[in-house]
């Protein structure tokens, strides 16, 4: 005969009122438990709650860690379960930061959750915007009709109609359309391009939602991409996915394990900005198909004017922007917030001001110019701050990053760059544009020698003159 189990009532609270949360049960036998009621996600053993729970539970430790978000400080415990017993207890959630009161707002741009979570999912993150991906490829979770296209409650806003193109080429997204766009798709027909040509034209922002899609520098040679995801769905609460799945691969030697996956992504991001190509960054998290709970790749946009949904995104284009899973930074140039372009008529010197607060403690901050190092400052600690100045002789691009000391899973926030352009537009780099230049002729020659790859001569000649138009634009930069 089994051990009776006992009850657990939890109450969550914020300055004494009932609140939002995630909740993370092990029981005795080391086993998730999900408590009836709630909102479960077992893709990461996990559930969210308002307020509390109850739970019936085996004899034993049971452990319980409860988040908010990323401004909410961690609260872990463990209980002692007896057999037919019940236990009580209330935690209280504390902020260590505010950032909407600092006029950042934090948005999670690869949603797959359900329209009817979404709010209690936010709450319980403590997420500003949600835009779900409705349609992705031919599923469309608005079979027989569709809502209002945009909701905002306060200071939390999502949307309904937003699409996911993601096959053979890799995955793009666009948010905020007024419409789909339905075609039948082959694997690699149309090109992602097709899609972001349409998406464009309905006013909608597209994202490459990696950069190692194999696809990825067609779409940005061809103007078709508004901004790129560089904390993606691949860093996970406690792992990281360390591969490009049917991406170009990366090589393993320059860009061995966890942090190497990161650093390849970063550094395939950075030869677009060493060619002059001014991409915003994103951040995204797949919550609802991979294991990420929602907002946990995020990113906080700066809002001069409180937020709203369709400031949000001006925000973000404009580079007043930083992604993060982890650690808040913030840096201003001359004390001002700068967006993704700064022109001075003349060599000039600036002072560059650091400040990153984060959770857990600090790995170091790197102060980046034209893709390389320029300033490596060792933290050691929650909380860091410098100031620096650069002598601005000829244009560049300058950002900022900073990685966490933690060993399960790679943490880190990136700021948009700021291209200083002193004052001419920077370079290209030729070794950079010869990169991808050389990536879009193998995607070609994959292509042409493929004999099975389209269903009709003219799809054919449709996809591949899009990849002869991104060869001819790399091949350009480069001379």
């Amino acid at each position: 005969m089994g051990l009776k189990t006992g009850r657990l009532v939890v109450r969550v609270v914020e300055e004494g009122e009932p609140t939002h949360a995630r909740i993370h049960l092990t029981n005795s036998l080391g086993e998730a438990e999900y408590a009836s009621g709630c909102l479960p996600y077992e893709r990461d053993w996990h559930f969210t709650v308002e307020g509390g729970f109850t739970a019936e539970l085996p004899p034993g430790r049971t452990s319980i860690r409860i988040e908010k978000g990323k401004e909410y400080l961690q609260v872990t415990d463990v209980i002692e379960m007896t057999e037919g017993g019940e236990v009580t207890e209330e935690y209280e959630l504390k902020r260590w930061i505010d950032m909407n009161s600092l006029g950042w707002y934090s948005g999670d741009t690869h949603v797959h959750r359900m329209p009817e979570n979404i709010l209690h999912l936010m709450e319980a993150e403590d997420l500003n915007l949600a835009p779900i991906l409705s349609t992705w490829n031919q599923r469309d979770v608005f079979e027989g009709g569709r809502g209002k296209s945009t909701v905002q409650k306060g200071p939390r806003a999502y949307s309904l109609v937003n699409q996911e193109d993601e096959r053979a080429g890799g995955a793009i997204m666009a948010l905020g359309l007024n419409r789909p766009v339905r075609i039948e798709t082959e694997k690699w027909h149309p090109s992602q391009a097709y899609f972001a040509g349409k998406w464009r034209g309905q006013g909608a922002t597209v994202e490459q939602e990696k950069p190692f899609w194999w696809e990825a520098p067609v779409n940005v040679a061809l103007g078709l991409v508004d901004t790129i995801g560089i904390i993606n769905n691949h860093l996970q609460r406690t792992e990281v996915m360390d591969n490009e799945a049917w991406g170009h691969p990366r090589d393993m030697d320059a860009y061995p394990g966890s942090e190497g996956f990161v650093h390849n992504v970063l550094d395939l991001y950075y030869r677009y900005l060493n060619l002059g190509i001014k991409l915003p960054i994103t951040a995204g998290s797949a919550s609802g198909v991979l294991r990420n709970p929602l907002g946990y790749n995020r990113l906080y946009v700066r809002l001069e004017e409180g937020f709203s949904y369709e400031g949000w995104f001006e925000g973000m284009r404009s580079g007043r922007a930083f992604a993060t899973n982890g650690p808040m930074l913030f840096h201003t140039i001359d004390d001002e917030l700068p967006t993704l372009t700064l022109r001075f008529r003349e060599p000039a010197e600036l002072n560059f001001d650091v400040r990153v607060v984060s959770q857990g403690r600090l790995r170091a901050v790197e102060v980046i110019k034209n893709g390389e190092i320029l300033r490596e400052h060792r933290a050691g600690k929650r909380e860091t701050a410098f100031s620096m100045e650069v002598d601005l002789e000829e244009s560049c691009w300058m950002a900022v990053r900073v990685f966490e000391d933690c060993r399960e899973t790679v943490r880190f926030a990136h700021s948009n760059p700021v291209f200083l352009e002193a004052p001419d537009p920077v370079v290209p780099s030729q070794k950079d544009a010869q990169y991808y230049q050389k990536w879009c002729e193998e995607l070609l020659e994959g292509s042409r020698n493929d004999p099975e790859r389209y269903g009709s001569i003219e799809k054919r000649k449709e996809v591949e003159e899009k990849y002869e138009r991104a060869v001819d634009f790399y091949r350009e930069l480069a001379q």
